[in-house]
């Protein structure tokens, strides 16, 4: 039996410039009151890269892809993460997750391949990761109808607020065995986890 061993994870993001291209070259976003507009939620990926072990073959990846809001303030469970109705689980374009292995996510088995990444959360029921078939479409335009699956995340209140939405793949310590990771969605006073594992 093939065996995958974690050897990174990377997490990478990129600053919304505060210049726009113009028809006479560069201009300077428009202030607003005498003060510089926010820039937009900048796109944000996560890495995890897979060895398979095999002299000279090249490593594996899995990677999600997503805009990263900030609170600034404001409420995020019941607010920006809206109580009991799907979300986008970032912001702007739809969050991606494209993985070269079959990967376990929680109770849900994902095939290699693309997929899109939302979320529900409730105060009753937590939060549930869904994945869904559907790709390249703007975050908003969800369709139950397209979902691979769903499975539960498991809650943490941290110490610390935290402004920045950040997806992480962290990997296990484990020198032997399937690789695992676990997937880490932290936002405002709050965690959700689940533990993902590469399906050989």
């Amino acid at each position: 039996m093939r065996r995958f061993l974690t050897l990174s994870a990377l997490l990478l993001s990129s600053t919304a410039p505060l210049f726009a291209q113009g028809a006479g070259g560069m201009a300077m976003a428009t202030p607003t009151a005498g003060r510089l507009a926010p820039a937009p939620s900048p796109r944000a990926t996560t890495v995890m890269t897979l060895s398979t072990n095999v002299r000279g073959a090249a490593p594996m990846k899995v990677t999600i892809d997503y805009g990263q809001p900030f609170a600034r303030g404001r409420a995020v469970e019941g607010g920006l993460i809206p109580n009991g109705t799907v979300w986008r689980t970032g912001a702007n374009a739809a969050t991606s997750l494209v993985t070269d292995v079959a990967l376990r996510i929680g109770t849900l088995m994902v095939p290699k391949g693309a997929y899109t990444l939302f979320t529900q959360w409730s105060q009753a029921a937590g939060m549930q990761l869904i994945v869904s078939k559907q790709t390249g479409q703007w975050g908003t335009e969800y369709q139950a109808g397209q979902d691979l699956g769903r499975t539960a995340m498991t809650a943490r209140t941290l110490n610390d607020v935290h402004d920045a939405f950040t997806i992480i793949l962290e990997p296990g310590m484990a020198t032997s065995g399937p690789a695992a990771a676990t997937l880490r969605l932290t936002w405002g006073k709050t965690e959700f986890s689940a533990p993902v594992i590469a399906v050989p």
